[in-house]
């Protein structure tokens, strides 16, 4: 999500006359977007920020500014931790930016106005939503971030079509609570099917969804739809109950795991990766070892894993906790090992599959090899043929795998779609 808004913001200040420096010491003006879903990424982002300063040394006309969610959590505060700084700018602040810079107001909108500009010609992230509702006691990003705001579907389609005439044929759709998605009686599985309709578009991403918003209408597409990669990040948090409720989540164990047998019903190999959060307030070594028996049953790809902390301004935050930073470690350490030992697993299922691979860079450690996706999100060597260039899918068969990753041959000649 910001490293979309990030595209979003320079095509909005090219389109109001800025253009982008040529290095950094010669800009007029640097803008840092910030996140501050954990209070790491805030601590990393004012550690960035300070190091700007010998720019502001060098010139005193350049302009250093913080966006995004850290902008609007810490707001004013930020200049005594950070006393060079010119502006602080939330994210529904933006409209004032070329007026901070340019001294001029920002141009009216128009069907003409630039999307967000491009980091490759062959994979799009696109918003169509932001913000969330659902409280969940230990996040921040409603405070930040505030209610859910649904893009209108017309602006999505466009941005869409413009980036498939531009050679992209992967687009990956962003929200907070991505599905929960709705404008004017269109539902979220309304809008893939849409998307699903736009020439050129071969592979269709989204995240985070929220096992709220699973719908029969929704995983009917999801299922039916073949440019649907079959692929979800569906964050669970914790496999207990009581700690499910104290999270304010929304659902249960039983839900999110019905979730998981439909998407796998008719494929095995459906991709599935998730968030934990481990040691939150009260959970019990019982409650723990929920988490760790739903790990076994959901057989997740991939995870994100953590030790709880506390997030200022969060509910989470005033409940008292009953584990030191040690034992929530071990708790993470546990979690972990568990799961490297399932990502391997579900990796050895996928030697003999025959998959189509989009190729995406060479490889940095060995130019004869290129880097890919397969549809289900994993990570793949190809190696190299004369013919191959970037946004290219190859017919491939998995014949191993290096650490975590599938190694694979093409199995015919390969073919831009």
């Amino acid at each position: 999500m910001n490293e979309y808004d990030s595209a979003r913001l320079a095509a909005f200040l090219e389109f109001n006359g800025a253009l982008p420096a040529a290095d950094i010491e010669k800009a007029d003006a640097i803008l840092v977007n910030t996140c501050s879903v954990r209070e790491k990424a805030e601590e990393n982002a004012i550690a960035r920020i300070k190091n700007l300063k010998e720019f502001k040394t060098k010139n005193r006309k350049l302009k250093i500014g913080v966006l995004g969610c850290m902008a609007k959590n810490r707001g004013e505060s930020l200049f005594k931790i950070i006393p060079f700084l010119d502006f602080v700018l939330a994210p529904d602040e933006y409209s004032r930016l070329p007026e901070i810079l340019l001294g001029s107001m920002a141009k009216e909108k128009s069907e003409d106005e630039p999307f967000a500009k491009l980091s490759n010609n062959y994979s799009a992230f696109v918003a169509i939503q932001s913000g969330c509702n659902m409280r969940c006691s230990y996040c921040i990003v409603p405070y930040v971030r505030g209610m859910e705001q649904y893009r209108e579907p017309n602006s999505i389609l466009r941005e869409i079509e413009a980036t498939a005439v531009k050679g992209v044929s992967e687009v990956t759709l962003l929200g907070q609570t991505v599905n929960g998605y709705r404008y004017k009686g269109l539902s979220f599985a309304g809008l893939l099917k849409q998307v699903a309709d736009i020439k050129g578009i071969e592979r269709i991403r989204f995240m985070s969804p929220h096992p709220k918003h699973y719908t029969g209408e929704l995983l009917e597409i999801l299922l039916g739809e073949p440019k649907i990669a079959p692929h979800v990040h569906l964050p669970v948090q914790s496999g207990s109950n009581s700690i499910l409720k104290k999270m304010k989540r929304q659902y249960t164990r039983e839900n999110y795991l019905s979730i998981v047998e439909a998407l796998r019903s008719s494929n095995s190999l459906y991709g599935i990766t998730t968030d934990i959060i481990c040691g939150y307030p009260g959970e019990s070594e019982e409650e723990f070892e929920e988490t760790l028996s739903l790990l076994r049953e959901a057989r997740f790809d991939s995870a994100f894993m953590f030790a709880y902390s506390p997030r200022e301004g969060t509910p989470s935050a005033l409940e008292k906790e009953f584990l030191n930073e040690e034992q929530k470690k071990e708790r993470l350490q546990r979690t972990i090992d568990l799961q490297n030992t399932i990502i391997l697993e579900r990796a050895k299922l996928m030697i003999g599959q025959r998959e189509k691979i989009l190729l995406e860079s060479t490889s940095r450690r060995n130019s004869s090899e290129w880097i890919g996706k397969t549809g289900n999100f994993k990570k793949a060597i190809v190696k190299a043929q004369p013919s191959f260039k970037e946004g290219m899918y190859v017919d491939c068969v998995i014949e191993g795998i290096k650490g975590h990753t599938l190694v694979a041959v093409p199995s015919i000649t390969p073919s831009q779609l």
